[in-house]
C-alpha cells in the first residue's frame, strides 16, 4: 500500500490540491469528493482498493475548489457546476493522459457525469456513487432562488462559519452527520479538514460561500442530455440505508444512461466510501478493473 502525496494543479490561477497515489501510467482513476468534503475521504477506500488490485495503481482524488486545501474563488466569485467541471479538466489535463477512470460521490458524482457527457471520448469508465444528480427543479423556481442567493451572500457572504474549540469537537461534528463514521477516520478528516485561526479557534477548511443557496435551478432536462452524451460503461452505486434511495426522479435519469449497472452497498448510508469502503473496493474492482 503506497501513501498519498500532494500535487498541486493550476486552474486558471486557482490552485488546486489533489492527493495522488502510485506512479504515472496509461490512465489514472480520479476521485471525485462531494459537497463539503475533501480528497483525504477517499482514503479508506483507496487503501481497500490498493489491497483488492494486484497491479499498480495511479489514482488521483483533488480537492474540489473552495474545499480542503484547494484555492477559494477571489472577491466577487462564486461556485457553479461549470467551474468544478472545467477544473476537473484542468486536472485531467495536468495529468496528461488520454483518457481516465472517473469516480464521483455525490455533488462529485454531479461534477463526474458533466464532464463524461461533454467529453465521452475521455472516460472508460464511470462509476457515480450516489451522484445521479440534486432533485430536478422547474424554471419558475429560478425567481426565487436568484432572490435568496442575492440575500444571503450579501447578509452571510463568507461571515457565516462555525468555530470549534479542538480538532476533537469537529471530529465529533462529523459523527452527528454520519454516525457510521469511525471514530479514527473522523479524526483524521478533521485534522486534514480544519484550519486554526488567529483566536485559536477551528474552523472547517471549505468556504463559508458554500453554505449559501446556489442561484442556479438543477434542471432535471438538461442532466439527462449529458447522461445521453456518456459513451462508457457505467455503475451506478447506492447505499443500502441512504435516503437517495427513497427518491423517484432517478428512474428517468438511468434509463437515459446507455450502457448502465446498478449495485447496492449494504451497510452505507450516503458516504458509501466512507461507510464500507471495502465492500465498495470490490465492486469497484469488478466494473473498473
Amino acid at each position: 500500500m503506497s501513501e498519498p502525496r500532494d500535487k498541486f494543479v493550476d486552474a486558471r490561477g486557482l490552485r488546486l490540491h489533489c492527493l495522488e497515489w502510485g506512479e504515472p501510467a496509461d490512465e489514472p482513476l480520479v476521485l471525485v469528493h462531494g459537497f463539503l468534503d475533501q480528497g483525504p475521504s477517499w482514503n479508506p477506500f483507496v487503501t481497500a482498493l490498493q489491497d483488492l488490485i494486484k497491479q499498480p495503481l495511479w489514482i488521483v482524488a483533488p480537492d474540489c475548489r473552495g474545499h480542503g486545501d484547494s484555492g477559494w474563488v477571489g472577491a466577487g466569485g462564486y461556485y457553479h457546476f461549470p467551474d468544478y467541471v472545467l477544473d476537473l479538466d484542468h486536472v485531467v489535463q495536468a495529468l496528461e493522459c488520454k483518457t481516465i477512470k472517473l469516480v464521483g460521490h455525490s455533488m462529485g458524482g454531479t461534477i463526474s457525469f458533466l464532464y463524461t457527457g461533454a467529453f465521452p471520448q475521455r472516460v472508460t469508465g464511470l462509476v457515480l456513487i450516489e451522484g445521479i444528480g440534486p432533485p430536478g427543479m422547474s424554471f419558475s423556481d429560478a425567481p426565487v432562488r436568484m432572490e435568496k442567493w442575492i440575500t444571503e451572500v450579501n447578509q452571510r457572504g463568507r461571515k457565516h462559519f462555525r468555530q470549534y474549540s479542538s480538532v476533537e469537537a469537529g471530529a465529533e461534528q462529523l459523527r452527528q452527520t454520519n454516525p457510521r463514521l469511525n471514530p479514527q477516520l473522523a479524526l483524521q478528516l478533521a485534522r486534514s479538514g480544519m484550519k486554526q485561526s488567529a483566536n485559536g479557534k477551528w474552523l472547517w477548511k471549505f468556504d463559508p460561500l458554500h453554505r449559501t443557496t446556489a442561484p442556479q435551478p438543477f434542471y432535471a432536462a438538461q442532466a439527462i442530455e449529458f447522461l445521453r452524451c456518456i459513451a462508457c460503461p457505467v455503475l451506478i452505486v447506492d447505499g443500502a440505508e441512504s435516503h437517495q434511495t427513497r427518491r423517484q426522479d432517478r428512474n428517468k435519469r438511468w434509463e437515459a444512461i446507455q450502457n448502465r449497472k446498478q449495485t447496492v452497498i449494504a451497510n452505507a448510508g450516503h458516504m458509501v466510501h466512507q461507510d464500507n469502503p471495502k465492500a465498495l473496493a470490490e465492486v469497484l474492482a469488478q466494473f473498473l478493473y
